[in-house]
């Protein structure tokens, strides 16, 4: 069982803390804060009592129990962590969006080319999901896609805080947050993974006064259809996810973290194609992530890698075409 590190007590990092502790795929040996109270209110509140919670970064990532980093740090500190921890010779998991630039993201694949023993893989964490598996399996069935509406829109509990003028991360330009970065990204993973790259990508975005997307539509053009992305965190949709071939509709009622999955194959005919999932979202993806880190599955790492750099890129024109702008980052 390989030891795992953590950068961040957000509530991400408290789920993925659990989801290894229900799985046991992973032991917990280090908690690292800025704040070294928030990091022993963690490992106490999950009662964890082989980790330590470090003040000083370098510390734990020096540290000899400690193979694997998880950084759940805000988006525009993910790419110095996950370097860092490449410096001190341990492996990464970081959460989704692993970066916010095509540079940075080549910054770390020139790095991972001259150390092939470490890897690097993000937290997508709907991409191990049994529901999204399951229609990922119908979708590359189909004869001939026709098209696809993807829907991620939901109110965001920081909202409230950002309208009476405090500042939280996600919806802050230097911190590279936003709707896109946080819940668009969801979609276009499905929308690559599924359908791979687009000829092109365009958002037509809402923006608050600091620049920042709240919410918007993007359009992915492929040679013979296209794909609209609805997402947005200052409004809530119930609206499902589709994809589109002809008679054949595939239906998901909620693409980020799907439980209903159908397969219309008429007007009022669908096979329930739903599965049992953990209540915890990230069980599926830390057995996944264990069980490549255990078999040592270089081709399963560098095919999710390759669909981290695809992503990364599409999020990137998808923000250029929008006049996003963050005010830190690699460009």
């Amino acid at each position: 069982m390989a030891n795992v590190g953590t950068i961040g007590t957000s509530a991400i990092t408290k789920t993925f803390l659990q989801a290894c502790i229900a799985s046991c795929a992973f032991k917990i040996t280090h908690v690292f804060s800025r704040t070294p109270e928030k990091a022993q209110a963690l490992i106490d509140d999950l009662f964890i009592p082989d980790a330590r919670a470090d003040r000083e970064l370098e510390a734990m990532l020096a540290s000899t129990d400690v193979d694997i980093i998880y950084v759940a740090s805000p988006n525009s500190l993910h790419f110095q962590h996950v370097k860092a921890a490449l410096a001190h010779g341990k492996s990464v998991i970081v959460e989704k969006p692993a970066f916010v630039s095509p540079a940075e993201y080549q910054a770390i694949d020139e790095i991972l080319k001259k150390n092939p023993g470490l890897h690097v893989i993000e937290g997508a964490r709907h991409l191990y999901d049994a529901n999204y598996l399951a229609a990922s399996e119908r979708v590359r069935a189909y004869d001939e896609v026709t098209g696809a509406t993807l829907t991620y829109m939901k109110y965001s509990s920081r909202y409230d805080d950002f309208k009476a003028g405090k500042n939280p991360n996600i919806f802050s330009p230097k911190f590279a947050g936003g709707a896109l970065y946080d819940l668009g990204v969801y979609l276009v993973y499905a929308a690559v993974d599924w359908f791979g790259m687009p000829k092109q990508a365009n958002y037509a975005a809402t923006k608050a006064e600091n620049g920042i997307d709240l919410h918007g539509l993007a359009r992915l053009h492929y040679d013979k259809f296209d794909v609209a992305l609805i997402f947005g965190k200052d409004q809530q949709s119930f609206l499902p996810s589709e994809v589109y071939a002809h008679t054949h509709t595939l239906w998901l009622d909620n693409l980020g973290m799907p439980a209903k999955v159908r397969a219309y194959d008429g007007p009022a005919v669908f096979q329930d194609l739903s599965q049992h999932t953990a209540e915890n979202p990230l069980v599926d993806e830390v057995n996944a992530f264990s069980l490549m880190f255990t078999n040592r599955d270089d081709a399963q790492f560098e095919q999710r890698w390759q669909l981290t750099g695809q992503v990364n890129c599409v999020l990137d024109q998808l923000r250029a075409s929008a006049g996003i702008e963050f005010e830190s980052g690699q460009d």
